[in-house]
């Protein structure tokens, strides 16, 4: 078997390109279609184990390199399953037969390569160990060498692997045959030490001869029954030729083995008609079957000559191979019985082709193996446990399928949580002195701009004044209006013919409609008036406020406020309570106690164990890191504050601190919750524990695979509980939280103040309509004193008219001029 790794060079791996580049790619475009394992962690290990071999295989063949290459081999199994190794990319390696002579190969042959060097690196091995005597290590790498050159022939063979221009179907038959000549060579020395019976002797040596005789047959280019293709072996033995020239020392190895093996095969097929001198290590025969004598001299000559030929095509090849032992061994037999037979007839000897044939034995049982009986498992995840259990995979995927419907559900859950807690805001916490006091403060300096009394009176009796003389105007104007009508129609019954012109018919209708206009100007005044009086009448407490100093105006704002506040305290007392209890110094012992208790419960990790708690260390961490004070009156300035007795009064001001304290600490809560579910959430979906994994990958039984996924729905059931159980409580104090901060915003909803505001805005309103209206209604005087000279001029014109016409005693018979009457 040294043979393989004498004449044969490893074909190395060469690197053309970027095997992880390449693996990677293939990765990423399998994880965009569906959910697949990840296999980072090994893409970073097959390369590394490539690098080592690229480096590693240059210094020889050694343990290491063989170790690296069934490691090497796993991974590359592992990657052609989950279609990661794909692209045919060309590689470079050396030709097995010519030294440093080198091929391209595609990426996905490179398996077969590996397999082949595994080979001729045992092979390297058995020469190493050659000379042991520990026949168990022998015969276990032996056997892996013939089990692999086996895989490799058969299914390539059968085209289920790809073959390469020098490892193909006819070249692995080859060293097959040869492996298994030297595993079954390791039986033979076995049996000639514990000195067998040369029956089975010639049974071993023949089966080592058929090997041989196998090997050389397809050397010479004729196929076995054993080839299933003639096309593929055809060009398979064609792409061998340079070991199947009869001048190549590979040939002629092979034929030496295949002569010296027929030569002791029919050597200790002759002698087992003879009993020999046991005793002794010399050919010393007893007796023997005289009737077998033709038969015995026939084949010690076939054996002499196969020895002598042997001889020769050693010679001619320089081969270091030693056959004087075995030839003077078969001489000496030939010799003795030639000598005691010597007066047998030459008739009595047979020729050798009509001799019975040589028979074999049964020794060798070669098993069909798998590919994952060759490599190591080196580092293997429960992802590529998976891959080798196709039951379990099932099973896993069934499993994962309800995990991820649950993971999703609670997922979309946990992203609307996170994003109401991002916009919780309780870094403005409420100073109730210092806005009361500004508040106050602002109140009181409106009443200084808008509260003038004096100003506001004189202008109500200034425009009481207007409304009685404009009453006096209009009642005097529509006074002569009706004594000039009254004139006017009994002059028109004295003197009948004569009429009326137009244009004073005119001014007298255009005397009506502005004293109708300036009446109605007046019921406006008297609305604004009466609305004035009454807007007086209903502040008046108001007014009597806007006259208070400001030390009694504080006391009446402040005792206004506690008697009017909305904000409901009823259940504030008990929380802040609670609160303060499970957060205070004293009672961190206790409910931390209680807290691992509850991990442990749960089998909780090391994250889990330092997520925070409700104690006080962790509470006021959690105010540092987020720069919370929670201290009473925080910012107060108690000298500043001329007030601050008062303003003290305020209820809601001890309210505060209890309000922003339970508000901090829902706060905390709803963190620690959120965590606890993050990290719940993260647990379910790596939930398939590395001991459910291990009990379903090394498991084949479908039972019991039914009955371990049964046991893991009932923990997914659990998990899923304590999911619904955080989200139940985070929604309750979520809703607890917006609760007290409503609440707590109407800690400065000082009601008090707002109405009153209310009221100095009014006041600024009436003040600047009072004003507008007595300036509006002047300028309606004026205009009424303007009619009602102009009314006076008018009845004056009329009357010198009248006169007039008297004096001319104009007759009663005058045509009239069709007037109205005026």
């Amino acid at each position: 078997m040294q043979l393989v790794s004498d004449f044969v060079n490893t074909k190395y791996l060469y690197e053309k390109v970027h095997i992880n580049k390449i693996i990677s790619k293939n990765y990423k475009e399998i994880i965009k279609k569906n959910e697949s394992p990840g296999f980072e962690d090994e893409i970073r290990a097959f390369t590394s184990i490539r690098n080592n071999i690229l480096t590693e295989q240059f210094k020889g063949p050694n343990d290491k390199l063989l170790k690296l290459y069934k490691e090497y081999l796993f991974y590359f199994d592992i990657f052609k399953k989950k279609k990661l190794l794909k692209d045919n990319t060309a590689l470079y390696s050396n030709n097995i037969y010519e030294k440093n002579k080198k091929v391209e190969y595609v990426f996905e042959q490179e398996n077969i390569i590996i397999l082949f060097n595994i080979c001729i690196l045992k092979c390297s091995l058995l020469k190493y160990h050659k000379n042991s005597n520990d026949m168990k290590l022998l015969n276990k790498i032996s056997n892996k060498v013939v089990d692999i050159f086996k895989y490799l022939f058969e299914n390539m063979n059968n085209e289920k692997l790809s073959e390469l221009t020098d490892i193909n179907c006819a070249s692995t038959y080859i060293f097959l045959c040869m492996a298994l000549a030297y595993h079954e060579n390791m039986f033979y020395n076995t049996a000639i030490l514990k000195k067998c019976k040369r029956n089975l002797l010639s049974k071993l040596s023949y089966n080592i001869y058929t090997y041989f005789s196998n090997a050389l047959y397809c050397l010479d280019g004729k196929m076995l029954d054993v080839f299933k293709n003639a096309t593929k072996f055809s060009t398979a033995k064609g792409n061998i030729h340079y070991i199947r020239n009869v001048n190549n020392s590979f040939y002629n190895f092979i034929l030496i083995n295949k002569i010296i093996f027929i030569s002791i095969s029919n050597y200790h097929c002759a002698l087992k008609y003879a009993q020999l001198n046991q005793e002794i290590d010399d050919i010393n025969i007893q007796k023997y079957e005289e009737d077998k004598i033709g038969e015995i001299i026939c084949r010690l000559k076939y054996s002499l000559d196969n020895v002598n030929n042997g001889i020769e095509i050693c010679k001619k090849n320089n081969f270091n191979m030693n056959f004087s032992e075995l030839k003077d061994k078969i001489a000496k037999s030939l010799n003795f019985f030639e000598h005691e037979n010597k007066n047998i007839y030459f008739e009595v000897i047979p020729t050798y082709d009509k001799l019975d044939k040589l028979k074999g034995t049964e020794v060798l049982k070669v098993k069909d193996i798998d590919i994952s009986d060759i490599y190591i498992k080196k580092n293997i995840s429960n992802d590529l446990k998976l891959l080798f259990n196709k039951q379990a995979q099932n099973i896993y995927y069934q499993y994962n399928g309800e995990l991820t419907q649950v993971y999703n559900l609670f997922e979309k859950n946990y992203i609307i949580l996170n994003d109401q807690f991002k916009v919780m805001n309780i870094s403005n916490r409420k100073n109730i002195i210092s806005s009361l006091n500004n508040a106050i403060i602002n109140s009181y300096n409106k009443i200084k701009d808008y509260y003038r009394p004096d100003i506001y009176y004189n202008n109500l009796t200034a425009l009481n004044n207007v409304e009685v003389h404009l009453q006096e105007i209009i009642s005097q104007i529509e006074t002569n209006l009706n004594t000039e009508h009254r004139n006017n129609f009994e002059f028109q019954k004295k003197y009948v013919n004569v009429g009326i012109n137009q244009e004073s018919l005119n001014s007298y209708n255009s005397f009506l409609q502005h004293v109708k206009s300036f009446k109605t100007a007046l019921e406006q005044l008297k609305k604004n008036i009466d609305t004035f009086k009454k807007f007086l009448e209903n502040n008046h407490e108001n007014f009597q406020i806007c006259e208070m100093e400001i030390s009694g105006f504080y006391k009446h704002v402040i005792d206004n406020l506690n008697l009017c506040t909305n904000v409901n305290i009823e259940s504030l007392d008990s929380i802040y309570s609670y609160y303060q209890s499970i957060l205070s110094e004293e009672n961190e012992p206790l409910k931390k106690e209680n807290d691992l208790n509850e991990k442990n419960d749960i089998e909780s990790t090391a994250q889990y164990n330092n997520l925070p708690s409700l104690v006080y260390t962790d509470f006021q961490t959690f105010l540092k890191e987020n720069n919370i004070v929670i201290n009473i009156n925080k910012n107060v300035d108690k000298n500043n504050l001329f007030h601050y007795d008062k303003l003290n009064n305020y209820i809601n001001v001890h309210s505060e601190y209890k309000f922003f304290y339970v508000l901090v600490s829902i706060y905390f809560s709803l963190s620690i919750q959120l965590k606890k579910f993050s990290y719940h959430l993260h647990d379910l979906k790596h939930s398939v524990k590395e001991e459910f994994l291990n009990s379903i990958t090394e498991e084949k039984d479908s039972d019991k695979l039914n009955e371990l996924l049964e046991k893991e729905k009932e923990t997914l059931h659990m998990k899923k509980e304590k999911l619904e159980e955080i989200l139940s409580l985070f929604e309750k104090d979520l809703n607890k939280f917006y609760d007290y901060f409503h609440e707590y915003n109407k800690l400065d909803n000082f009601k008090t103040l707002d109405n009153f505001n209310i009221f100095l805005k009014d006041l600024m309103e009436n003040c600047k309509k009072l004003n507008t209206v007595y300036e509006r209604h002047s300028h309606t005087l004026k205009n009424a004193l303007m009619l009602k000279d102009d009314v006076n001029k008018y009845i004056y014109m009329r009357e010198s008219e009248r006169s007039n016409i008297r004096i001319q005693q104009i007759p009663n018979n005058c045509p009239r001029d069709g007037h109205k009457p005026f």
